[in-house]
């Protein structure tokens, strides 16, 4: 297996139809839930960044930036055949599938091949709030920055590995779980996301 892509995007809101991503930052690990390397971009959205008391990214910090098209070359090679991790990867694969068609990049990322960090955790830990600075709280995992597409990438990262260490001395809090949107989750559910996204057909870049 490839393992895992895990991705934080900042966006200019919460729509991925009319808003925009505005900073990207990808931790790559391996099957096994250890670090290869890591990449970030600001990303210039064409719009007014919005929000800026969440992320504090400014117009003037994205003015200069490339656009998700520009950044498409070197963000397609680090997710190709690995499983999406995100928390909240409904939020964060939505604005990648929306970014690819106004790119005009013929790619698609299932939601069979995402691993939501924010939803197993309702299986991997304790009850609680499930936001990412709560889940890192009752895992463990430091948090060395909040809102900023890299450091939010980096404890996603923790969080898938301290669930990889929860499963396998078989602690768990609920099984299965059910996501908000009444989806089932078993336990150790990245397996099947990374086969799944080993099978996907990406499509050569179009630039």
């Amino acid at each position: 297996m490839s393992g895992f892509a895990v991705i934080d995007l900042e966006t200019t809101g919460l729509n991925p139809r009319s808003d925009a991503i505005i900073e990207v930052g990808i931790i790559l690990l391996d099957s096994a839930g250890a670090f290869e390397t890591s990449w970030t971009s600001l990303v210039n959205p064409g719009q007014s960044v919005r929000a800026q008391f969440v992320h504090g990214i400014t117009d003037d910090d994205v003015e200069s930036s490339p656009t998700f098209t520009e950044i498409l070359p070197q963000v397609v090679p680090r997710l190709e055949s690995r499983a999406i991790v995100a928390h909240n990867a409904a939020f964060d694969v939505g604005f990648l599938n929306e970014g690819f068609r106004k790119a005009g990049f013929p790619m698609h990322i299932p939601a069979e091949a995402t691993v939501c960090t924010m939803e197993l955790s309702k299986m991997y830990l304790p009850p609680g709030r499930h936001s990412l600075a709560s889940a890192a709280e009752r895992a463990g995992v430091q948090m060395l920055q909040h809102h900023r597409a890299l450091a939010d990438a980096h404890t996603a990262a923790g969080l898938l590995r301290a669930y990889l260490t929860a499963e396998e001395s078989g602690s768990r809090f609920e099984n299965p779980v059910h996501t908000r949107t009444g989806t089932q989750l078993g336990p150790a559910s990245w397996i099947e996301a990374q086969v799944r996204a080993s099978h996907l057909g990406w499509p050569a870049p179009l630039f």
